[in-house]
């Protein structure tokens, strides 16, 4: 039998403490400064949004937001910043996928359990990924772009963000599902892949629709499709279902993550904040030119995504046999 560790026993009985008292913890919070825990570093979308995100929680909550980036090791060290905090709300997660859905299968090191170590929050939006080819390629669609695969076994070569990103996954994921070999490179970074797909040294990618638009748009790429199952309200491409791939159905998104054993009240009411501030038209709108679809959801809404995306991706690394770098 395992004994609890001298951790685990101080969080069961701080939570203990906060759950007897979770009422009137309820109607005093927030009294101080709130830590918005960013798993990546300044300057990117993910920093940015949770940025505005900030904000508008600010306001509505009538105390300050303070945004603190702890990047590395794929978000997990932001991640565990968060999983080992106080759980009474004034440590709040600004996850993507990465640290929440997909590190637990890829790092055997992982030093905390997303699903033990954190509660859902609210998903306060998503966003897909775009297919695109080079224009060398001969394919309108997707499903011309799969029938080149099958013809041309191992000669497409796709760019991606690094080895184990949701740019590499997305695509293993359709080549797994389409039944097609192609041949993955990994850059640092999506900046590289896109620069060498335009240059035509790699034949197909999957990334941002800000990153991929505007080469479209330019005649530098060709734009096939997004990486959801239907089409999406931000960019207008036929999803996967279109192309005969049901099953495959990626979304990247932002939420907000808390300690497990944050009182449940306090979890409710800054999953309705949330929901309230992504879906307030202006947000909307911002988001929308960003690539984003606004969302807000409650807690068990983001729980059950999370828990399916986790088996998806349990699943194609396990499979792939996709290590991390």
């Amino acid at each position: 039998m395992k004994l609890p560790t001298r951790r685990s026993l101080v969080r069961t009985f701080v939570s203990a403490l906060l759950l007897a008292s979770a009422g009137a913890w309820a109607q005093d919070y927030p009294n101080r400064p709130i830590r918005m825990v960013t798993p990546i570093a300044a300057g990117g979308m993910t920093d940015v949004v949770s940025r505005v995100v900030g904000a508008r929680l600010a306001e509505r909550l009538g105390q300050a937001v303070v945004i603190e980036n702890r990047a590395g090791a794929g978000g997990s060290i932001g991640a565990e910043v968060v999983a080992r905090a106080t759980p009474d709300g004034y440590t709040l997660l600004f996850a993507y996928p990465g640290p929440i859905v997909v590190n637990p299968s890829l790092l055997k090191s992982l030093s905390y359990d997303p699903e033990r170590d954190l509660a859902s929050v609210s998903l306060l939006g998503t966003y897909p990924m775009v297919m695109a080819v080079h224009p060398s390629v001969p394919a309108k669609n997707v499903a011309e772009l799969v029938d080149h695969a099958r013809k041309h076994p191992g000669q497409l070569t796709y760019g991606s963000a690094g080895n184990a990103s949701t740019s590499h996954l997305a695509m293993e994921l359709v080549r797994r599902e389409a039944g097609i070999e192609m041949t993955h490179v990994p850059y640092k970074g999506a900046a590289p892949a896109m620069t060498d797909l335009i240059a035509g040294r790699i034949q197909l990618v999957f990334d941002s629709v800000q990153l991929v638009m505007p080469q479209h748009q330019a005649g530098r790429l060709r734009a096939l499709a997004v990486s959801s199952r239907d089409r999406s309200p931000t960019v207008d491409l036929p999803g996967m279902a279109e192309a005969g791939l049901r099953s495959v159905d990626v979304s990247g998104w932002f939420a907000i993550f808390v300690p497990a054993g944050t009182p449940r009240p306090i979890i409710d009411r800054l999953s309705r904040e949330l929901t309230a501030i992504v879906r307030d038209p202006a947000m909307v709108s911002d988001l929308l030119s960003r690539g984003i679809a606004a969302v807000g959801t409650p807690p068990e809404a983001l729980a059950t995504r999370v828990s399916e995306e986790r088996k998806t991706w349990q699943r194609v690394i396990i499979q792939a046999g996709i290590r991390a770098d």
